[in-house]
């Protein structure tokens, strides 16, 4: 929420920051696999939209893929560090950053964008999950029942460009807020071991 607040206050006003397409700032634009693979009891991490729901990957409950399907899918799309995946199918319009080295596919419910050199990647994750992109994929949305966000919306929605020194500004709060947010975690964790150790004596 703070982060968002932040996002706002630095560049919701639209008469002073650039707004531009999401196609025209990032390199590519693409989505996964249009059918359900094999799934193996081991082999290649495969993500769904169901990794993406709450604004980071959820790197523990994975499907794989064998390594045969692997690189065949790779030839549509190789997702790498620092791309961001966007879910489209079921809970749309969420965000997340590829934060590790790791070698994945997706299916065709995330979309994969992949920032160009005049936006930083932790920039246009922040600028997807604000209020107003996500207005403008709830206005796009296709189909009945299970919701559906159609690659063409996602290129032509748009969001502020500022200078890239502002950018690295906004990124810099928002890494400061991932310290505290870490340290904060650690500190329930290590609270909650303490409580049951407590309680076990």
């Amino acid at each position: 929420t703070l982060a968002q607040s932040l996002f706002i206050e630095m560049f919701g006003d639209a008469t002073t920051v650039e707004k531009r397409s999401l196609a025209s700032v990032c390199d590519l634009i693409t989505d996964g696999t249009h059918y359900t693979p094999t799934y193996a009891e081991s082999g290649v991490v495969f993500l769904s939209a169901k990794n993406v729901t709450r604004r980071r990957i959820d790197w523990e409950d994975v499907k794989h893929i064998p390594e045969s399907l692997h690189l065949e899918l790779q030839r549509r799309v190789s997702p790498r560090l620092n791309d961001v995946l966007l879910a489209k199918n079921g809970t749309t319009g969420v965000a997340a950053l590829v934060d590790r080295e790791c070698v994945f596919d997706i299916y065709v419910s995330l979309a994969l964008l992949r920032p160009g050199p005049g936006i930083l990647p932790k920039y246009l994750l922040e600028a997807l999950n604000s209020d107003e992109t996500r207005r403008q994929f709830d206005g796009s949305l296709k189909g009945i029942g299970v919701s559906n966000l159609h690659l063409v919306d996602i290129r032509s929605a748009t969001i502020p460009l500022p200078s890239c020194e502002a950018q690295a500004a906004f990124v810099a709060k928002i890494e400061s807020l991932e310290k505290l947010r870490s340290a904060y975690v650690l500190g329930v964790e290590s609270s909650n071991h303490l409580f049951a150790s407590l309680q076990h004596r």
